[in-house]
């Protein structure tokens, strides 16, 4: 799979070494995304996230739990094409340059004022219909009020 441009043309690219280790351990398809959100006063990113370290490539980064009904991903979700939106059980392998210790990913999405997702979907969670590609990223850029809660 080879790094491109495409992957985040408005944020940070993906480090290579990140997603990497975000691919390792699977011959599964895989979908590879990114979420440009730029955070604006009173309204959160809006996704409850979690980490695991069950396989050692998922010790490297965090889970999405659940997209709440209002925030920024919320937001993101709705001017997006379905392969774009976030949802629960993607994997958040790398937040802005920040990568491979998620107690640092979790403070990076919490503080920085621009924050790009890289998003990997295995295929079992893409639906059979859709093909796989690297989509690009876009900006979000509508408003909502919610907050996000790492776990």
């Amino acid at each position: 799979m080879g790094l491109s441009d495409e992957l985040a043309p408005y944020g940070v690219p993906p480090n290579p070494q990140a997603l990497t280790r975000a691919t390792a351990g699977t011959a599964e398809d895989q979908l590879i995304f990114s979420v440009v959100l730029t955070k604006r006063p009173g309204v959160g990113l809006g996704i409850d996230a979690t980490y695991t370290s069950v396989a050692s490539w998922s010790r490297t980064g965090v889970f999405v739990a659940r997209v709440l009904e209002e925030g920024l991903v919320s937001e993101w979700n709705a001017a997006s094409d379905e392969l774009r939106r976030l949802r629960a059980g993607d994997f958040i392998f790398q937040i802005n340059d920040v990568h491979g210790d998620t107690v640092s990913m979790i403070q990076e999405m919490k503080i920085s004022p621009t924050v790009t997702l890289h998003v990997l979907r295995r295929a079992s969670a893409i639906p059979s219909a859709a093909p796989l590609a690297q989509a690009p990223a876009v900006r979000a850029s509508t408003s909502a009020r919610s907050s996000l809660q790492a776990k």
